[in-house]
């Protein structure tokens, strides 16, 4: 019997051609065309991204075309800034990239490519060397899945708490792609397309708060209206889909870039990195940092609700997954914290491996030493929390936070 998993990442690798070297179809003349970098996460994974390069690649208006797609990234996962500087996909990883004359050099490494293939650990290419190196006109970025995470519960919205959090992994990106010097003068930013795990108040929220935050620069294109959902190749976790809905995603995506630049010559426009937009000054919050160890949280406290993992077939293709357990505080050790009650995540899974938390009960009283999840590598990481509790800070254990697979990096 095959597992769900080895299912799920076959069904994305057939929409992925093999690795190797192949023919491109005729370019345009080596000095004429923009040269265009894609970024894109999971879902570009699921079909979106091939399509999207095949399309931009034949176009006559394109150069080059350089497309790199990292399952389980977040727009930080592509910065060289902490703790996000040395990350890796565990998950599937997928690079096309022009060579000249006319050939170009597919990788690809997704479960499932060979039946039993486990992928390798690649780690996420930095957007500052690629646009100094590829020296793009052009950066389309597929993105915001994983960041409806940083909402535990799927449901509900705390904007005090929710956008700065949304902003700090925002502002980080376009700051970064925007002074670091290249040739980039136009920025697509394709949102989500609808997502079944999340409410709408909360999709409604992140494509509002992109847009205030990086509206400036970026041009925010709203994949739900591009694609309808229910999806027809859905997979259970109701927000990756493979076939004709993912092809027609990435079309009518094409269909807005292509009409775009069609409408002003590119060469018209000056480099980001030299106008005005650059010297702007960047008053938004700053990536998470890791927590120093000095700030760490110590509490004596009595579980008293725990969430159920989902199955694993609802999670994938990623390899982590948290739940939240709400703790009754009895007493303050070290550090600072005023509620009488503590939303502490806890990994269900790692790797796929299901982690013992029998050990917890109900009742119970535990010491527990804590940091802030917004500050660890944890923070996107698929998980659920049934508490309702949306304005408690969500914590990890200093034990749980450093078995993250890329903490050591």
């Amino acid at each position: 019997m095959i597992a769900p998993k080895e299912i799920f990442s076959w069904l994305i690798a057939l929409a992925l051609t093999a690795s190797g070297l192949r023919a491109q179809q005729p370019l345009a003349a080596p000095d004429e065309g923009v040269n265009v970098l894609i970024l894109g996460d999971s879902l570009a994974l699921c079909g979106f991204g091939k399509r999207l390069d095949e399309r931009v690649r034949e176009s006559p208006l394109t150069k080059a075309t350089f497309t790199y797609l990292a399952c389980g990234t977040n727009p930080l996962s592509w910065l060289k800034d902490r703790p996000y500087a040395h990350i890796q996909t565990h998950c599937g990883f997928v690079s096309m990239e022009s060579l000249g004359g006319g050939m170009m050099r597919e990788v690809n490494d997704v479960y499932g490519q060979t039946r039993g293939h486990v992928p390798g650990s690649h780690p996420v290419p930095k957007l500052e060397d690629l646009l100094v190196r590829l020296q793009p006109d052009i950066l389309i970025m597929q993105t915001g899945t994983n960041l409806f995470d940083l909402f535990p519960d799927k449901k509900s919205v705390n904007p005090n708490r929710h956008g700065p959090a949304l902003r700090s992994y925002l502002v980080p990106f376009i700051t970064k792609a925007v002074r670091t010097p290249s040739n980039l003068r136009k920025i697509y930013w394709v949102a989500s397309p609808t997502s079944g795990r999340v409410s709408k108040e909360i999709q409604d929220f992140v494509l509002q708060q992109t847009r205030s935050d990086i509206g400036y620069v970026a041009n925010v294109i709203d994949s739900r209206t591009l694609v309808s959902y229910p999806y027809h190749h859905m997979e259970p976790d109701k927000e990756h889909f493979l076939g004709a809905d993912m092809d027609q995603w990435a079309d009518k995506v094409f269909d807005i870039v292509e009409s775009d630049l069609s409408s002003q010559p590119i060469a018209s426009l000056k480099p980001l990195a030299q106008t005005d937009v650059a010297q702007m000054p960047v008053t938004e919050a700053t990536p998470p940092a890791e927590k120093p160890k000095e700030q760490m949280l110590q509490v004596k406290a009595k579980l008293i609700s725990k969430t159920q993992p989902v199955p694993v077939k609802e999670f994938l293709p990623y390899q982590e997954f948290l739940v939240g357990y709400v703790y009754e505080v009895t007493r303050v050790i070290a550090g600072e914290y005023s509620e009488k009650q503590i939303l502490v995540m806890h990994p269900a899974y790692i790797n796929l491996e299901e982690q013992r938390l029998g050990r917890y009960r109900i009742g119970r009283t535990y010491r527990l030493q804590l940091h802030e999840l917004e500050n660890t590598v944890w923070k996107t990481v698929k998980s659920k929390d049934d508490s309702g509790l949306i304005n408690l800070q969500p914590y990890i254990r200093v034990q749980d936070e450093v078995r993250h697979p890329d903490h050591a990096h």
